[in-house]
């Protein structure tokens, strides 16, 4: 769809609220532009329908990149872990403590092939992500969950699951890391900012990663952007009625909203 189709699109007439994952869907995953998602933000600010990015990344990561996107004040963070209202309050799941209490009762050889962002520098975690050294900083400034690299077998994973799940907390596969995080998923957090509007608005939801699909399942239209990193698509069930993008990244992402405003 070119950019003039796009803006003139039609609606079904209900409000909606755009709820995205960022890194590998409105963000591209090498170098995290979304310069080929332009039109359809132009599309949906025309239209003033919001995006709250609904992320991986910390709050302050998304505080710093959201009005460069044109993204809501409201957002959720750290996979719904963190919340931020649009009046600014913010509700966390879980202490970022709480797991560190947890990583501290693993033996040695569990702990040692983990690689956490705790453990990191700063100039680590900007080798791993492509962040620059101010970006990566936020990054690491966590508040509710822990990501990681692993470098041990499944078995292994598995066992510090069963930890974790004896203080409330699960492991989920993101597009690039492992994340620690309490139950609140991004589908439940997606629920709860719903929940704010007096009257409820029809939701869009895109992601491209394992952690996205239950958002994307929950919301009234669904999209899952290819992913070059993970078979995403072999997780969603035989029933399920989201749109599957050709196109990775921002262009992907472009290609979903044309697709929703076309209603």
């Amino acid at each position: 769809m070119t950019e003039a189709n796009l803006q003139s699109a039609a609606l079904t007439g209900n409000r909606v609220v755009v709820f995205s994952d960022l890194d590998g869907a409105l963000l591209d995953h090498d170098g995290y532009s979304f310069e080929a998602a332009k039109p359809a933000l132009a599309a949906l600010a025309k239209h003033g329908i919001p995006i709250v990015a609904i992320s991986s990344k910390t709050l302050h990561e998304l505080e710093a990149i959201a009005p460069e996107i044109g993204l809501s004040e409201a957002m959720i963070a750290e996979n719904g872990a963190v919340i931020k209202f649009s009046d600014g309050m913010i509700d966390r799941a879980v202490s970022r403590v709480a797991i560190w209490e947890v990583l501290d009762t693993l033996s040695e050889d569990l702990r040692s092939s983990m690689q956490c962002f705790c453990d990191m520098e700063t100039e680590e975690i900007s080798d791993l992500t492509g962040l620059d050294n101010t970006s990566a900083a936020r990054a690491a400034m966590r508040e509710a969950t822990e990501p990681f690299l692993w470098h041990g077998d499944e078995a292994g994973l598995e066992m510090i699951g069963a930890k974790l799940a004896l203080k409330d907390l699960q492991i989920v596969q993101g597009g690039r890391f492992f994340h620690i995080v309490p139950p609140r998923d991004k589908a439940a957090a997606m629920k709860i900012m719903l929940a704010q509007f007096e009257e409820q608005p029809e939701s869009w939801a895109l992601g491209d990663g394992p952690n996205d699909l239950g958002m994307l399942l929950a919301a009234k239209r669904g999209a899952l952007i290819a992913n070059p990193h993970l078979d995403t698509r072999s997780l969603l069930p035989d029933d399920h009625c989201l749109y599957l993008s050709s196109r990775e990244g921002a262009a992907g992402w472009c290609d979903a909203i044309a697709v929703f405003l076309e209603g």
